[in-house]
């Protein structure tokens, strides 16, 4: 039988969800496996990394999106694989993967034996594997991110408004694979793994985890309107269609901005920088899976 280890954020998961998922583990032959429960999302690479030293071929992460990605950073390259229960607002990685959402049936797919191989990406040194990106979408998450708990996705929606009505264009250049790709005023870069977002709204219609490219986009929109026209656009899957979203594809990303903006990667910000290097890592991170 697989060797099991489970880390979970002791705000997410909650106590009939933990009930359940303990359920599920003891009738799959998993009652034995070592729990570590973390207070932040962050501390959940350590905890993952102790548990592959530990010998874990599989480690669960319970948590938001933010503890999946820090799970994620922990087991890319190692030849353990990444199981997730989501237990946040978004679920950004195990919608995009089209993932188990319930304790069972996480733990029928790792007990399966299904594992799929994908690619990561990383910005200054940081693991995502849905999405990253500065601007807009940075400030909206950013915003939102204290009442999410309260509201869940409406946090994300009025944040969203209240961003496309103030939000204000940085000159950037924009190099991908080494060729000026843009170089002007825009209100938000999006680097993708994983295009789709929640409710099936896929920022990158043609994105693949699997694909060892990321897809890019520079977004030019300001103002509701604008933004508007942007988001029916993307819900009719042609973002490029808007006339205010440049989007290409490509291995490495360099993007230099006129100072410093909020990063934000997998729905989840990560202090600031004027200077963003992205690259995608293929073939990176084993994910249990259906």
């Amino acid at each position: 039988m697989v060797k099991l280890a489970v880390v979970a954020h002791q705000d997410k998961l909650g106590g009939s969800t933990r009930k359940a998922l303990q359920r599920a583990l003891t009738d799959a032959g998993f009652g034995d496996a070592p729990w570590t429960m973390v207070p932040k999302a962050r501390k959940t690479t350590a905890a993952a990394r102790t548990a592959v030293e530990g010998g874990a071929e599989v480690v669960l992460v319970c948590g938001g999106d933010g503890t999946a990605r820090a799970g994620a950073e922990a087991l890319v390259g190692t030849d353990a694989a990444l199981a997730v229960l989501p237990a946040g607002t978004a679920n950004l990685f195990a919608n995009g993967l089209s993932l188990p959402m319930d304790p069972a049936g996480i733990v029928a797919a790792i007990a399966n034996g299904t594992r799929r191989t994908i690619d990561t990406g990383v910005c200054n040194d940081l693991t995502f594997s849905v999405m990253a990106g500065t601007g807009f979408d940075a400030a909206m998450i950013d915003d939102a991110d204290n009442a999410k708990d309260r509201l869940g996705m409406l946090a994300y929606v009025r944040s969203g408004v209240r961003n496309a009505r103030r939000s204000e264009p940085m000159t950037m250049q924009v190099d991908v694979d080494g060729e000026r790709f843009f170089d002007g005023d825009a209100t938000c870069v999006l680097v993708g793994n994983i295009g789709t977002l929640t409710g099936g709204l896929a920022a990158f219609p043609d994105a693949s985890p699997t694909d060892g490219r990321l897809d890019v986009a520079v977004v030019t929109a300001a103002g509701m309107k604008q933004w508007a026209g942007v988001l029916w656009s993307t819900v009719r899957r042609r973002p490029h269609e808007s006339g205010h979203a440049h989007m290409t594809q490509g291995e490495k990303i360099g993007v230099a901005l006129d100072g410093k903006q909020r990063l934000q990667l997998d729905g989840g910000t990560k202090g600031t920088a004027k200077q963003l290097d992205f690259a995608i890592r293929p073939s990176s991170l084993r994910v249990c899976t259906t």
